[in-house]
């Protein structure tokens, strides 16, 4: 199998004035499409809505621990 290199890209390749790859905007690209990829992900992740809100995990889990107070009679 022959690996051959292309000299043309389909997109310029940004640069600086001084002639130099401009890689702080290749860095906010990446940044960009990583969490674009990861709000994508964590959406997946959130069942749908639901017609009834639920309690928030703070009353659940201070439902699970009430204890009744005794009185002192």
């Amino acid at each position: 199998m022959e690996i051959t290199m292309h000299e043309e890209h389909e997109t310029p390749i940004r640069t600086r004035p001084d002639g130099s790859i401009d890689t702080a905007y290749y860095m906010a690209r990446g940044r960009l499409a990583r969490s674009e990829q990861a709000h994508r992900l964590a959406r997946s992740l959130v069942p749908a809505a639901r017609s009834q809100p639920d309690r928030s995990w703070l009353d659940r889990l201070m439902g699970l621990m009430r204890v009744p107070l005794r009185r002192n009679t």
